[in-house]
């Protein structure tokens, strides 16, 4: 069983949270049904930002320098 890298996984979380939601909003407005395009493109963009925030940046530390006192 071959487990994917992070950097794979990584990309195709990104991808696929680009990708996908804007083919449907491309074809939803396209049938005339341009806020539910518009609805599919930023929650399936949200959910992708979640996503990448809960898996990968989430455990980071992000501060900066603490002043000793």
């Amino acid at each position: 069983m071959t487990v994917v890298s992070e950097k794979v996984a990584f990309g195709v979380v990104l991808a696929t949270g680009v990708v996908l939601p804007g083919l449907a909003n491309y074809f939803l407005t396209s049938a005339g049904y341009g806020t539910l395009g518009s609805l599919a493109w930023a929650l399936g963009f949200g959910t992708m930002a979640f996503v990448v925030w809960y898996v990968w940046l989430r455990h980071m530390e992000i501060t900066g320098p603490v002043q000793s006192e």
